[in-house]
Order: C-alpha cells, then sequence, then structure tokens
C-alpha cells in the first residue's frame, strides 16, 4: 500500500510539474477593433489594433524589413490607401491637409521610423488640438496597424468610437493597405 501511494504521489507530482512547466502564452490576434482608454473632462481617448499580414516564418530581421517597407508605403502612397482624401501622397512634418469628406483640417505633427501622428487644427470634426497616431509594429509574427488618439473631449469623437464609426474607418484603412499594398511577404 505504501509503495502505491508513493507511486501515485509521484504520478501526481509528475503531472503536476508538467501542468506548471509551460511555455509562455502567445498574444493574441489583433482584435481588428477600436475601444476607449480614456473618458475625462480633459481627455478622450481610444486605440485600435489590426492585423496586416502573417509573419510566421519569418526571422525577425525579415519581419523589421517587412514592417519598414509597408510603413514606407504607407507614407509615400499616402492617397493611395487613407480612408480620406486631401493630403500628398508622401507625408511630412509640418504639412496641412484638409480631409475629405468632412472638411476637417489637420497638419502632420510628427514622423518616427514606423508611425505617423496628425494634429486636428480649428474647423475638424473632432474638434481642434486632438492627436491621432499610426503605428506599424510586429507582435506575435503579425504584422498590425495600430491607432491611437487622444486630446480634448467631442461629442463627435466620442460618437466615433462609441458608434463603431471609428473601427469601420480604420479597420478600411488596414484592408486597404492589406490588400493593395505592394509590399512582399
Amino acid at each position: 500500500m505504501r509503495k502505491t501511494l508513493a507511486a501515485l504521489a509521484t504520478t501526481a507530482l509528475a503531472i503536476m510539474g508538467t501542468v506548471c512547466v509551460a511555455s509562455p502564452a502567445s498574444a493574441a490576434p489583433a482584435p481588428n477593433d477600436c475601444w476607449t482608454i480614456s473618458n475625462t473632462s480633459s481627455n478622450f481617448e481610444y486605440k485600435c489594433e489590426f492585423a496586416l499580414r502573417n509573419l510566421s516564418g519569418k526571422t525577425a530581421s525579415q519581419q523589421e524589413a517587412i514592417k519598414q517597407d509597408w510603413f514606407r508605403t504607407a507614407t509615400t502612397e499616402f492617397e493611395e490607401f487613407f480612408p480620406f482624401q486631401g493630403c500628398s501622397n508622401v507625408l511630412k512634418v509640418g504639412d496641412t491637409c484638409v480631409l475629405q469628406p468632412g472638411n476637417s483640417p489637420i497638419q502632420v505633427s510628427e514622423m518616427g521610423s514606423n508611425y505617423f501622428v496628425f494634429k486636428s487644427l480649428p474647423g475638424h470634426l473632432e474638434g481642434a488640438n486632438r492627436y491621432i497616431k499610426f503605428a506599424f509594429y510586429v507582435l506575435d509574427n503579425e504584422l498590425r496597424l495600430g491607432v491611437r488618439a487622444w486630446g480634448p473631449p467631442s461629442l463627435v469623437a466620442k460618437g466615433t468610437v462609441w458608434s463603431g464609426a471609428a473601427a469601420d474607418i480604420w479597420g478600411t484603412y488596414a484592408s486597404e493597405l492589406s490588400t493593395g499594398s505592394t509590399q512582399p511577404l
């Protein structure tokens, strides 16, 4: 009996050890949606995330090169893919555009190695002094487009997210990039 209990205990410990020694969980797939991050009297912020391409089987350096190619395409063929018209094809810091439809003026306020940021100007539908950042990054072997908007709250900004319009607009942008891009996998 004692040997049987010892054998059972050894088996139980082995099973528990197997259960406890697990590989790290992978990140969830991109949600392809937008959600509110902050809703205060001075800031309304939302975030979106969309899958662009599966990069499984690519090395880290290949994934980085693909991300950079996609970013370059997005910022040098801008009018080709962006859901609103009114900017030039090549984005440059300081450029101003009036996005159509909506007659909404913006300025390119910042560009990094994998992102660009717009600032809304007076007359923009969501109000002035709001920012929106578009970033390209790789997470869990997936090329993704992240969108983050923040600034003074307005009913239009809130309604855009809460109605699902932000997810539709930026999801369309992600889809246009995915289906229209000539970038290699």
